[in-house]
């Protein structure tokens, strides 16, 4: 059996100039000979491992047999952002986890022919979709990110009456404001953006929800169901000395002004960045602050290599590129330039008292550890919760002390009839990837067309 096919990548030495995505698309000869490969499992596994539900082998099969437009069909079918998903799903640890065979040195490369397929459609201009016959109900959605947007999409097919609440400006949530460009242009966001505002889905952006805008307001103006999937925009703090100084940043703040969206222009990046958290947004971080000028970058985070919550892709991303790994450390505190600025990153390496639990509260410091790190910015890329207009407004709805809210794990209805949530503003989320906010959006609306006919109440 032949190995794995990929695509043409640009070398780290020119993809670090710049914000040019990385990864090209497989040539049609390239991905009829990736397709070839696949063994057509009867009982395919590489399925299972999609949460959006995607017929894997089937687009697969359509690849092999020159049956591009069926391919294309099977993955709008399943899930709306098929080719944003081609570019960022984790899919070593979802669909190609599960395609190991002792016949397969490589699992399939699923991604790439995913992609392969959108781009196809891209250039070709995609095909009208029809939505169902439309139906006396509206529906809200409160957020325009994966999860808002895959339920308006599904919702509308269904033929209901479906308009998407958008805080900011952009549609798009943190497809359009956090994940880098040379990862995910916005372009291929916004042309599938498009394909649900084809199905006659209203988008009103810059309406947030807060006090002019509320839960019941909505349901007061005709909504009948409510669809919560807002994103998480408040940046959990270290809450060390020094942490207020200029030149100190959230990670959300880099990745704004990597993607060069208004308000970000007082991000100034200088030559020696440090960059704190050990998951995929401060990976992402670390490689953008390289491409907005850092000659260093450096991630310093309390695991271990192998311990670390980015994906595997990401960290292999970043290490080629130049980033440095400082690993098993803990900021004690920023130290100042005896002005206003940040100077340095002071630290203490640490240990874990319990095995297995990567988390702050099981790290004890190693006794005579202590480092000094100068730099000229620090990144804070410790993770995000729920900001507090949008806890404000989920005062009549029940979340855990953090304010995430907590929903039916069958229905995702929330403690409120009519109200249902999915995505990053779940208690307790299976994971933070757009394929997995994409699976919870057609859960919510399947669960709202369930509610609104009376089989789910």
């Amino acid at each position: 059996m032949s190995g794995r096919t990929t695509a043409a990548r640009l070398s780290p030495e020119e993809r670090v100039k710049g914000f040019e995505e990385i990864e090209r698309t497989l040539t049609p000869v390239q991905a009829t000979i990736e397709a070839s490969r696949c063994l057509m499992c009867e009982d395919a596994p590489c399925n299972k491992g999609c949460p959006a539900g995607i017929d894997i082998r089937s687009f697969i099969r359509k690849i092999r047999f020159n049956n591009i437009w069926g391919g294309i069909r099977i993955l709008r079918e399943a899930n709306i952002f098929s080719g944003v998903c081609g570019r960022v799903c984790p899919t070593d640890a979802l669909c190609e986890e599960q395609c190991r065979s002792q016949v397969l040195t490589e699992p399939i490369n699923i991604g790439a022919l995913q992609r392969f397929l959108t781009d196809f459609e891209a250039d070709l201009g995609a095909r009208k979709r029809v939505a169902a016959e439309k139906l006396p109900h509206k529906v809200a959605i409160v957020g325009s990110g994966p999860a808002g947007l895959a339920a308006a999409n599904e919702l509308a097919l269904l033929g209901y009456a479906v308009t998407v609440f958008e805080a900011s400006s952009r549609l798009g949530g943190a497809m359009t404001a956090a994940i880098p460009s040379f990862k995910l242009p916005n372009s291929v966001v916004e042309a599938e953006i498009d394909l649900i505002s084809e199905l006659g889905v209203e988008f009103k952006p810059d309406t947030p929800l807060n006090d002019d805008l509320t839960i019941d307001d909505l349901f007061e103006r005709g909504y009948e169901a409510v669809f919560i999937a807002v994103g998480l925009g408040k940046p959990f703090p270290l809450e060390i000395e020094g942490e207020n100084l200029q030149g100190v940043y959230s990670a959300m703040e880099l990745l704004a002004a990597a993607k060069g969206l208004h308000g970000s222009q007082s991000t100034k990046v200088g030559k020696n960045v440090i960059v704190i958290g050990g998951g995929s947004v401060a990976v992402n971080a670390a490689t953008s602050a390289l491409r907005l000028g850092a000659e260093r970058a450096t991630l310093v985070c309390l695991e271990a290599p192998d311990e670390m919550p980015a994906f595997s892709e990401d960290v292999e991303l970043a290490w080629r590129e130049g980033v440095e790994f400082l690993t098993r450390v803990r900021p004690v505190r920023f130290l100042h330039n005896g002005k206003d600025g940040v100077a340095g990153v002071e630290g203490v390496r640490i240990d874990w008292k319990e095995p297995g639990e990567f988390v702050p509260e099981n790290a004890v410091d190693v006794e005579g550890s202590m480092l000094t790190l100068p730099c000229d910015n620090v990144i804070v890329a410790i993770g995000q919760g729920p900001d507090d207009n949008a806890i404000m407004q989920f005062q009549s709805l029940k979340t855990n002390v953090r304010g995430y809210l907590l929903v039916d794990e069958d229905t995702l209805m929330t403690s409120r009839p009519g109200v249902f949530a999915g995505g990053d503003v779940l208690h307790n989320p299976i994971s933070r990837t757009v394929v997995q906010a994409v699976a919870y959006g057609k859960h919510a609306a399947h669960s709202i067309h369930d509610y609104l006919n009376g089989t789910n109440q």
